[in-house]
């Protein structure tokens, strides 16, 4: 469960698959005998019109993927950008403080793993194809019958999560009286980089 209080709860399908295929790389968190178990994976939104699920793969190397095989609930947090917000920026008031913006996404489901070597080829050459698109390289895998390639498949382990709960959390100045959230939109990205442009980008999505 995120502590999310109703003013930056945000529950609108589109903006919340758009950001979790712009971050798509995501904190997956499962539970084993010693405790949570966490890793750090690219995770692929699939919403073709049935139930959203997340795609992804990990080394076989890497323990989770037996939590993945015995059914348990997943939990895959996206994070969105963040800043810090100066109260410098606000009119002036005795009880002004700074605080942090974020945009941040739960995503809690059940894992398969994938059996196939060839679907598993299929998700990794899915993953590539998405990440080389914005870069302009035109690289991709090559054939699947390539021997060493194949011996990378079954390096790694497939699978989806078919998503049963997602929370997101767009913490966007949403309390603050309009003349301080214009003043916030224009002093973000004078300090915050890429971070801030982005942050703004999802306060005038949400309406602010």
């Amino acid at each position: 469960m995120m502590y999310s209080p109703t003013h930056y709860q945000e529950n609108r399908p589109d903006l919340i698959f758009e950001a979790i295929r712009r971050y798509s790389f995501a904190t997956v968190i499962s539970m084993g005998k010693e405790g949570p178990f966490v890793s750090h994976l690219p995770l692929l939104l699939e919403n073709d019109g049935s139930a959203p699920a997340l795609v992804g793969h990990c080394a076989r190397a890497n323990p989770q993927w037996r939590h993945f095989s015995e059914g348990q609930e997943i939990t895959a947090i996206f994070h969105g950008p963040h800043a810090y917000i100066s109260p410098a920026w606000y009119q002036p008031q005795a009880d002004n403080v700074p605080t942090w913006n974020y945009v941040a996404i739960h995503a809690k489901g059940t894992a398969q793993i994938i059996e196939s070597s060839d679907q598993t080829f299929q998700i990794l050459r899915t993953i590539v194809r998405h990440f080389e698109s914005s870069y302009g390289t035109n690289w991709d895998l090559p054939d699947p019958s390539n021997v060493e390639l194949d011996a990378l498949v079954k390096a790694i382990v497939g699978f989806r999560i078919d998503i049963k709960d997602i929370q997101a959390k767009f913490k966007l100045s949403q309390k603050q009286p309009a003349a301080d959230r214009s003043k916030v939109i224009e002093e973000l990205p004078k300090v915050a980089g890429s971070e801030g442009s982005a942050l703004v980008e999802y306060m005038r999505l949400v309406g602010i």
